[in-house]
This record gives C-alpha cells, structure tokens and sequence, in this order.
C-alpha cells in the first residue's frame, strides 16, 4: 500500500515540465506530530508541509513547501516523479510540451476516466491505475513529471498534450484539496 502512495504522490507531483505560472491556488496543511518515517512515501507526511498548485503553460504543478525536512521532501517528490514517469511510458510516448494544440498527429487516450478503478463503486477509487505502477494519488491524464527544487521544498510539475491541460489541471487542484488533509491516501468512493 505504501508503494501504491508513493507511485501516485509521484504522479501527482510530475504533470508539470515547464516553469512560469500563469495561475495558482493555495492549499496548505500543516500535519502535527513527527517527522514521518523514511519509507513513506508522502511529501505531505513531513511536518510542516503545505501544497498549492499553478497552471503552468503545458500543464500544471503541485508545489510542496516545508518548515521541516527539506531533503526528504524533495527526495519523495523526485521518487514521484519518476515513478509517475516509469508509469505513463508504459502507455505510449510521453508528452514534451512542443506538441502542436491539433494533438501533432499523436494518438492518445484520456486515462482519467479510462483505468479500471476510477470512478463510481466501491473501493479506494484511485487504487486501480494498472498493474503496480499506479495508487491513491496516481494521475489519470497522461503526463510527463519533472521534480524541481525550489526554495523550502519542491515542485512537481506535470506536462500534458494540449487537449488535456485543462483536464490536468482540474485533476491537480482535487489532489492538491485531498493532500491539504495531511496524506496521500484517497479515502474510498472519491
């Protein structure tokens, strides 16, 4: 369970490649209690954390700041990223941010709604994002994530083709809401 965390913080985390902002909206939590341990995987575990998110041209990001340890946060994050990464490669090439607004002729799929586990029914709604590679917080627009440091923490910015910006960024901001209690874990039916 705590790798299917990790997996989809990471995904959440990596939808955006390019910076600049061109909106944001703040979510901020700040969990009482210790320092999480080394093996969670959730950037907002570690006390101190708070999470906004910013649309960014080709996508969005979920940008985590912490009053606490840095280093773990920014390790977790790029841990996303790169499992976020390992997870939509395997559902065909990875948006650039250079693909024309047309699509530029490639063929891909909304996985939003597309994975077996989203949606209505019971269960964590979240939880089935194929195989091992997906969990809670995993991001259905396939995407591109890149972790990049920034003062007190880290962002994950997410890159999407440009028919599904809007559709990232509105994923965005419902994790960034579900992150702003305090953990990774999407409760059931969400």
């Amino acid at each position: 369970m705590r790798s299917s965390l990790l997996v989809s913080a990471l995904f959440a985390l990596s939808l955006a490649a390019c910076g600049g902002s061109s909106s944001s909206s703040k979510v901020t939590t700040t969990p009482a209690g210790p320092t999480a341990s080394a093996d969670d995987p959730c950037p907002m575990t570690i006390a101190g954390t708070s999470v906004t998110v910013e649309d960014i041209p080709v996508g969005g990001a979920l940008v985590f700041a912490t009053t606490g340890d840095v280093d773990a946060l920014r390790a977790r994050v790029r841990a996303w990223a790169e499992a976020h990464n390992a997870h939509h490669e395997a559902m065909g090439p990875l948006p650039t941010g250079h693909e024309a607004p047309s699509g530029g002729g490639h063929d891909h799929h909304d996985h939003h709604g597309g994975h077996a586990g989203h949606g209505g029914g019971g269960g964590d709604a979240h939880a089935g994002h194929g195989g091992g590679g997906g969990g809670p917080m995993s991001i259905g627009v396939h995407s591109r994530a890149a972790a990049v440091d920034v003062e007190g923490g880290a962002r994950l910015e997410l890159t999407a083709f440009p028919d599904q910006i809007g559709a990232m960024r509105d994923e965005l901001r419902a994790h960034a809401e579900h992150l702003a209690m305090g953990h990774c874990a999407m409760p059931s039916g969400s």
